[in-house]
């Protein structure tokens, strides 16, 4: 890992995506052409995610499927299928759908990156001549392209209460991790780990578990946008702001019952 051909995939990778966002931003403006970006992004990541199972059925005439392939085991797998369902939801306006968004967002560009900077199965076979490795880093890349063009598309905004949406959808990497464990516990087939329930992602980090990670992560976004709000936003539509005023209206309706 962190070998030459690493590190110039790693900058290629970069310069690619910003080259992709910025003419992206500036001048697709018709939402029906946003939406027409998102869903070839999010298909081509589906197709590399795949790709190898062909690649090898063509060079060897046999199939060899790994279990990623088939279950949704890393949260990289489960930002892949998020970002698919976010391109060809019909209705974005509502509030599931608008929450699905947030943290897809948040979740894929965590893991676009960590799976770019830190991709296991390359350290395993630090080599971007098989394809097997390649089309991993590349599905990365797509992943993360498609989860920041939600934000350049302005399919989302940056706001504190983002951070009810990412504790929301964290939960979906928690049920996806305990049914596919149990199911591996079900049918015998040992320890699967998915979502890092079972014991922590590096092992000479065994403190890393999924709840430090997750906790971690709502606090950056709070603080983030929180940031974000402070410097972008005028006083009245900050968070705290807000916040202030719901909990007036809230004392206010209180004493209307009680003087009624």
């Amino acid at each position: 890992m962190f070998n030459l051909a690493h590190i110039l995939y790693m900058v290629i990778s970069a310069v690619i995506t910003v080259a992709l966002l910025v003419p992206a931003g500036l001048f697709i403006k018709e939402e029906k052409y946003k939406k027409l970006i998102l869903k070839i992004i999010a298909l081509v990541t589906v197709a590399l995610h795949f790709s190898d199972i062909y690649v090898n059925f063509f060079k060897t005439g046999n199939v060899s499927v790994s279990e990623p392939h088939i279950l949704p085991i890393h949260p990289c797998n489960v930002v892949m299928w998020l970002l698919l369902i976010c391109a060809f939801l019909k209705n974005r306006d509502a509030k599931a759908s608008k929450a699905l968004f947030v943290f897809t967002f948040y979740a894929g560009v965590v893991c676009g990156i960590f799976g770019i900077v830190l991709n296991v199965n390359y350290g395993n076979n630090p080599t971007l001549a098989d394809w097997g490795i390649l089309k991993g880093m590349l599905s990365h890349s797509t992943m993360l392209l498609g989860c920041i063009y939600i934000l350049v598309a302005k399919f989302i905004k940056i706001r504190v209460s983002n951070c009810i949406s990412v504790f929301l959808g964290l939960w979906i990497f928690i049920i996806d991790g305990l049914i596919i464990n149990g199911l591996y516990s079900a049918f015998g087939l040992g320890e699967c780990n998915s979502m890092y329930l079972q014991s922590s992602p590096i092992d000479s980090l065994p403190w890393l578990t999924p709840w430090l990670m997750g906790i971690t992560g709502l606090v950056l976004v709070f603080a983030i946008t929180a940031l974000y709000e402070h410097f972008a936003l005028k006083k009245e539509e900050r968070w705290f702001t807000i916040l202030k005023e719901k909990i007036n209206t809230i004392k206010e309706k209180k004493r209307g019952l009680d003087n009624e």
